[in-house]
């Protein structure tokens, strides 16, 4: 009698333990479809392919970047941030709102990675930091492929950008280009290998906003924003 009484337990306790075994063959943050009665089990991966990065890397690479380009190194710790996903649905209606309006001029077109995957919009906010050449920066935005991190668009807004009444030592527009060029190849901006100018948009009067393009492949095109008191640059958008 007691034989009986245990086989059945057993019976149970075998079958717990290989349904158990099927759930932990399943991999980590897909969803589970069981059919009941049947032992089939369909996989599928919640996790969104087109997003690739997480918030926290947008965040990571947006500090990598400053510091790259611009010498300036910030802490999560001693920042406020904000960061901001947009799909590709988004991305798609903007552009072609863009395309629309006049103000297509001074847009370049996302990549069609930007197109299909989406990206990342993140800000830092600080009071003062202090980069090699003393200026106080005060807000950084910048634009990010969602899925490649390639860093698109760039600003740097600081405390002594705007309002200056005079432009007696600011750089002309032939010394903008020079600087504008080299910071493109330094940076390898846009992977523009072989830089032309193409034009200018005009702007705020204090920053010169010159667009260039390559020889090699006329697609690709960079804008880059150079304060003219400084003669340096704050700010870049890549696209075509």
């Amino acid at each position: 009698m007691k034989h009986k009484t245990i086989l059945p337990i057993l019976l149970i306790f075998s079958i717990f333990l290989t349904s158990c075994g099927d759930f932990n063959s399943i991999k980590k943050n897909q969803l589970v479809v069981e059919k009941i009665g049947k032992k089939v089990t369909a996989t599928s991966n919640i996790v969104n392919d087109k997003k690739i990065l997480t918030e926290e890397e947008a965040k990571l690479k947006t500090l990598e970047y400053i510091e790259k380009y611009f010498n300036v190194k910030l802490y999560l710790s001693e920042i406020e941030s904000n960061v901001s996903f947009i799909s590709s649905s988004m991305v798609k209606k903007d552009s072609s709102l863009i395309t629309q309006s006049s103000y297509s001029k001074i847009q370049l077109k996302y990549s069609n990675s930007v197109l299909e995957n989406g990206l990342y919009y993140v800000e830092f906010f600080t009071k003062a930091v202090k980069q090699a050449q003393d200026i106080n920066s005060t807000y950084f935005s910048m634009k990010i492929d969602a899925k490649t991190g390639e860093c698109i668009e760039f600003n740097n807004y600081y405390k002594d950008f705007y309002g200056k009444p005079s432009l007696k030592n600011s750089i002309d527009i032939n010394g903008a280009k020079i600087i504008a060029k080299g910071f493109i190849l330094k940076n390898n901006i846009g992977n523009i290998k072989n830089v032309k100018f193409l034009y200018q948009i005009v702007g705020y009067q204090e920053s010169y906003n010159l667009v260039f393009g390559d020889n090699d492949a006329g697609a690709k095109k960079v804008m880059i924003y150079i304060d003219r008191n400084t003669k340096k640059v704050f700010g870049f958008s890549i696209g075509h």
